[in-house]
């Protein structure tokens, strides 16, 4: 079978996560990066594995570098995990935040799901089989204090997840949303005020779940391979908080 799955935001924490467990099950993989591969770099030789480097908000270059791998590999797009995602680091309300930042968040978060859902569900239509997750978050539905636009972004991420269920479910198009609550992440990269932020809230929100800690990468890729596996053919256009008993 050539069928591949293409992976957004494989350089991140969770996306290179996802990137190594699926590997690891030599499913063909095409990641998409930004500029940072430093978590991935290991995977750069592996026959099965297709590194593309690309800005998802430019829809023309990500377009021609897509269309040109699968023309190179023979690979066909049968599913995607779209987890690139960018955040309020300035940690800022609403009001305070500079209208750049946050238009370029809005910008990055939901012209970028478009553009890699644009590129994608011609091949999906075309074979009449595709499946998708798209990464939301808690947030969706709790919003979250100095971080607006990342709220905002991921609330239009799971609408436009329930609309194209009902718009793409003729061509056998499934599409859903992942929605994690606190994640524990390698935050290194991070500004000393954002770093702050981060633990602040996550010493908040671990009092509100019950299981008392924070989603592990493994919670998050097991509803994945779920969602994206021949034993879901009929959920479709929802959205699932990984919470740990936060409601």
């Amino acid at each position: 079978m050539n069928n591949a799955l293409v992976l957004t935001g494989a350089g991140g924490n969770v996306g290179a996560y996802l990137a190594h467990n699926l590997s690891e099950k030599g499913i063909k993989l095409v990641l998409v990066v930004h500029n940072d591969t430093h978590r991935i770099d290991d995977l750069e030789y592996c026959k099965n594995i297709r590194i593309i480097k690309t800005d998802l908000t430019d829809l023309a270059d990500l377009e021609r570098k897509l269309n040109k791998t699968f023309e190179e590999t023979g690979w066909i797009p049968s599913k995607l995990i779209h987890t690139a995602t960018a955040r309020n680091h300035n940690v800022q309300s609403m009001v305070d935040t500079d209208p750049e930042l946050w238009t370029s968040i809005i910008h990055m978060n939901v012209i970028g799901t478009y553009n890699i859902l644009r590129c994608l569900i011609p091949y999906f239509r075309k074979n009449k089989n595709g499946k998708i997750v798209l990464f939301g978050s808690n947030v969706s539905r709790i919003g979250l204090p100095k971080g607006s636009a990342y709220s905002a972004s991921k609330a239009a991420i799971a609408n436009i997840c329930r609309t194209l269920a009902s718009e793409e479910a003729h061509y056998n198009i499934i599409i859903n949303t992942v929605s994690p609550g606190p994640i524990k992440i390698d935050d290194s990269q991070y500004s000393e005020s954002y770093r702050k932020f981060r633990e602040e809230y996550y010493n908040e929100k671990l009092r509100e779940i019950p299981l008392k800690r924070c989603a592990s990468f493994s919670d998050i890729s097991g509803v994945c391979d779920f969602l994206l596996s021949d034993e879901n053919s009929y959920i479709t256009g929802e959205e699932f908080f990984i919470t740990g008993g936060k409601i």
